[in-house]
């Protein structure tokens, strides 16, 4: 997420460009909120911005979860004991920062709704 610098902004409003232009991603939509956030190269305000911060945190996470549950299933790393302990704190690890984002996830769509 990038703050849109206050030059750039007051040229963007300038061009009539000052909306929120949630409509130009996939979620399409409509927002009439100002548009202060710069986010993958769409001005966005600050709740749609942040929506779109943690649904990037949350496909990470899973991400880093499916890795981990793959990584135990190998059976060279499941003769290792401690390696394979590791993997299974790291596991419970990422499975707690995956809920936790979920939770952020579910706030941060209800903050719009």
């Amino acid at each position: 997420m990038i703050l849109v610098p206050q030059e750039e902004l007051t040229d963007r409003l300038a061009m009539g460009c000052h909306c929120c232009e949630i409509g130009r991603t996939l979620e399409g939509g409509y927002c009439e909120r100002a548009g202060d956030v710069e986010f993958g190269g769409v001005l966005l305000c600050g709740r749609h911005a942040r929506q779109f911060e943690v649904r990037d945190r949350v496909a990470l996470l899973r991400g880093i979860a499916s890795s981990l549950e793959l990584s135990l299933r190998s059976i060279p790393l499941r003769r290792d004991t401690n390696r394979a302990s590791l993997l299974r704190t790291e596991r419970a690890g990422a499975a707690r920062d995956l809920n936790l984002a979920y939770e952020e996830l579910r706030r941060a769509v209800e903050d719009i709704a």
